[in-house]
């Protein structure tokens, strides 16, 4: 028997490592596991594959694994590590990694940004346990006749006889009792040994005092209007919309409670991560132990026993991002979807799902209550609440009586005329001076990572690229390297255009990196940055946010997760850089994201006692949308945003349909889009009173992602049945590199 390496060559290189007699028989396993889908590689499939056999080898008994590492900016490398899974976690680390030992396949798989979001391992979830002892009637009965002589003994059947539930060698350590004294105990019969489960908990430990809040009236309006459908259980779906700081989370507080009283468990979702820490403060500080965690920092042995916790009732409550809406609970009595707007939570790889609308349907099946909370509504969900599909609820004044801050507009196109080139207005720059001064503290947002957002040079205008995606890589000044945030291959900086050879190469724009040099130059700044980059280690969203909020730093400067959920008090200034960078996006979508980015990171100034301040950058101060967002006006823009989207037919008044063609090949899969094409247009002459509308094919904004080529077509109807039920029965369904995305997020 030997060992032999199949390459499997489809988007990128696979290697996969079968025991057979001969290298045809390798080669005839592997291909007849692919077409049995036993290898499931990435969310993106495949088109064209070809199997090689690259490397063989005898077999020993001290059997190892051998796996693949494939790492941004470099070739594969092999490794051969031991079978055990931190062995195989040591291996991978953080790096993009696609690996197989030779006993069971292991497929790793990475989203569009390059990050390791899942892998299976025939051994991934390992029980923790640990050895507990109990007292057994004989040991009873001993201690009733207490031998003043084997005091050690008598003591350990003391502790042992008070204990309401078995307790662990390290908890009878802790009170004198060794382990040669339980050895005794289990041999006279006194005392039984067991092996119990472990729930590990990343969140112990952590818990605060409980803050109980007087309730406004609107609070205690919505309290009882959301209690009504836990005590007598019915589905009904609430949107809370209440300005930001008008205490939406004490309302989720008081409702949970409710059910946890009734015997029922709750489901709260948050969009991201960095919204986890403060969350889970509060509802730990109420509910202690009750409280679950679940999101993609945990492990996977972690992640297992908070699903057995829910599965088995032994905890109450799961706060977790999007995929925590598939948890197995017992009895779920309430799910509770914290700034529902998000689009985070629509999962951007296959299967394509929107959190909110499993939720609901969840929901519908359970007959219980959902309660959707936003200071910005998403627009379908307020046009349901105008309609009475939901029950709005609307929390119109702050909880500590406050006033929503105060929103100054700076002009960068005057700023420019000035002479300002920094990534300041005089504006903000005053403004951050006066806050450090006053010993208050402030929150700046731009929307990029990196130093700089693009490489170019400055004789011929070429920008340095991604030979791997249709776009510019990004400079980091940590590691002095540019990188690509589709793919994370990575370049070293040129000393010269790749196109003229000229050295005059230039950094254009302003990422995290570059303003946060910036600012570090103010005097009396301490500045504390938040993005993905500083974001990677398990607790980093939560030890950067206590240190932010200890008074240690003066001034967080962070991407969209700073702009949202967080109450600081003593932030008082919020400045918000490049307000306009996603407002003329070719997306429908693009000015409902805007004003709720604005309007959210506004949102974090003036929350405690002192009046907030906001200077909003912008090169288009007479754009609407930026003129509603200074106003946090939302009920305005919601109505005349309705009207175009009526006017111009995007949801909610039609449905649309998504259909993205991947390929190696351009031409090909232009191809196949045109074909799709011509199959949706042949049904819309056949159903003509479907209004159905066909757009495209038309490239992504990014045409190419890791050496694809991606084709777009949407599809707009008011009833879109017809059109998923063609397609269902059409031969395009079982195309590997065709992806079909209801109800997109982002039609770009």
């Amino acid at each position: 028997m030997k060992k032999f390496d199949v390459e499997i060559t489809e988007t990128l290189q696979r290697t996969v490592s079968v025991e057979a007699d001969s290298r045809a028989e390798a080669e005839r396993l592997v291909t007849e596991a692919w077409n049995n889908e036993d290898y499931v590689l990435d969310s993106t499939d495949f088109v064209g594959v070809d199997f090689k056999t690259v490397g063989e080898q005898e077999l020993s008994e001290n059997r190892k694994m051998e796996i693949l590492l494939v790492q941004p900016g470099m070739y594969p490398q092999k490794a051969t590590i031991g079978t055990e899974l931190k062995d195989f976690q040591d291996a991978v680390g953080g790096t993009i990694a696609a690996s197989y030992p030779f006993d069971d396949p292991v497929a790793i798989v990475y989203n569009d940004e390059g990050k390791l979001i899942a892998y299976d391992y025939e051994n991934k979830l390992k029980i923790k346990t640990r050895i507990c002892f109990v007292v057994t009637k004989a040991g009873r009965e001993a201690l009733v006749a207490y031998n003043k002589r084997l005091r050690a003994q008598m003591h350990a059947l003391e502790v042992l006889a008070e204990a309401e539930r078995p307790l662990s060698g390290e908890e009878l350590a802790s009170v004198q009792v060794s382990a040669a004294t339980l050895r005794i105990l289990c041999e006279k019969g006194w005392s039984e040994r067991s092996e119990q489960r472990v729930l590990r908990n990343s969140y112990a430990n952590r818990t605060e005092l409980k803050e109980s809040l007087h309730l406004t009236d609107e609070q205690r309006q919505a309290v009882e209007a959301i209690g009504s459908a836990i005590t007598e259980p019915h589905q009904e779906t609430f949107l809370l919309q209440g300005i930001t700081g008008s205490g939406k989370t004490e309302v989720y507080l008081r409702a949970a409670a409710q059910a946890m009283e009734a015997g029922k468990q709750v489901l709260l979702l948050v969009p991201e991560i960095a919204l986890t820490a403060q969350i889970v403060k509060r509802f730990q500080a109420w509910f202690g132990d009750e409280v679950a965690v679940a999101h993609s920092k945990l492990s996977q042995n972690e992640r297992a026993d908070v699903w057995y916790k829910m599965r088995t009732n032994s905890a109450k409550l799961l706060i977790g991002v999007r995929s925590a809406v598939f948890a197995p609970f017992s009895d779920l009595g309430l799910i509770i979807i914290d700034e529902e707007h998000e689009s985070s939570y629509k999962q951007d790889e296959r299967p394509n799902y929107h959190a909110r609308t499993v939720a609901l349907k969840r929901a519908q099946l359970s007959g219980i209550p959902v309660v959707l909370g936003s200071a910005t509504p998403d627009l379908e969900s307020f046009y349901k609440a105008r309609q009475g599909t939901y029950t709005h609820l609307r929390l119109l004044q702050r909880a500590n009586g406050s006033m929503l801050p105060h929103v100054e507009i700076a002009d960068m196109r005057l700023e420019l005329q000035r002479g300002n080139k920094s990534v300041l207005s005089a504006a903000l720059n005053d403004a951050l001076l006066q806050t450090a001064v006053q010993g208050e503290q402030a929150i700046v947002l731009l929307n990029r990572r990196g130093f700089s957002t693009f490489v170019m040079c400055r004789d011929c205008g070429e920008s340095i690229v991604c030979p791997h995606c249709a776009v510019a890589l990004v400079y980091h000044s940590a590691g002095e390297a540019m990188r690509c945030h589709y793919c994370g291959n990575t370049a070293p900086i040129p000393d010269e255009c790749p196109n003229c050879h000229s050295r005059r190469i230039r950094f254009f724009g302003t990422g995290t990196q570059k303003a946060e040099a910036e600012i570090a130059e103010l005097p009396e700044i301490r500045i504390l940055r938040m993005d993905q980059d500083s974001t990677v280690k398990k607790f980093a969203h939560e030890d950067i946010l206590k240190s932010f909020s200890s008074g240690e730093y003066n001034v967080l400067l962070g991407t969209q997760m700073v702009a949202k959920g967080h109450d600081i008090p003593n932030v008082t200034l919020v400045g918000i850089l490049s307000a306009d960078s996603t407002l003329n996006l070719p997306d429908f979508r693009a000015s409902e994201r805007t004003f709720a980015l604005l309007t959210q990171a506004a949102g974090r100034a003036g929350r405690g006692d002192r009046a907030g301040h906001v200077v909003l950058q912008t090169y288009d101060p007479d754009n609407p949308v930026i003129k509603l967002a200074a106003t946090q006006d939302y009920d305005a823009f919601a109505a005349s945003e309705l009207e175009i989207r009526q006017e111009l037919g995007y949801p909610p008044y039609t449905e649309i349909l998504k259909i993205t063609v991947l390929d190696k090949e351009e031409v090909r899969g232009s191809s196949l889009a045109q074909r799709i094409v011509n199959f949706l247009q042949t049904l819309q002459l056949e159903h003509p009173e479907q209004e159905l509308l066909v757009l495209g094919p038309f490239p992504a904004i990014v045409a190419k992602v890791r050496d694809l080529y991606r084709m777009n077509i949407l599809v707009k109807c008011p009833q879109m049945e017809l059109v998923k039920r063609a397609l269902w029965n059409s031969e395009f369904k079982e195309c590997r590199n065709v992806f079909f995305d209801v109800d997109p997020v982002s039609v770009v």
